[in-house]
């Protein structure tokens, strides 16, 4: 994945598969990916996709009411907090 990479963290596992499932339908660029554990030592899965892409991504997400509980900007190896309202 080039360039810093979005983590969207979802409040269950019916969330991220609805949410996988809609942004699969809409051909839009993402990954499901474990949720990294310096950012969530429990095990569940992860929308990750390239920063640039947040306005194709989030828009659909809101509009289906699937509202991550946590987002992160990964970097590397280094994680911060990233704001969900882009």
């Amino acid at each position: 994945m080039a360039g810093p990479e979005i983590i969207l963290v979802f409040a269950s596992n019916t969330l991220i598969l609805n949410a996988e499932d809609l942004l699969e339908e809409r051909g839009l660029p993402f990954t499901l990916v474990p949720v990294p554990k310096e950012v969530n030592p429990n095990c569940g899965l992860a929308i990750s996709f390239v920063e640039s892409d947040h306005d194709l991504i989030l828009p659909v997400l809101e509009a289906a009411g699937l509202r991550p509980a946590m987002a992160y900007r990964r970097h590397g190896d280094d994680f911060s907090s990233w704001p969900l309202s882009h």
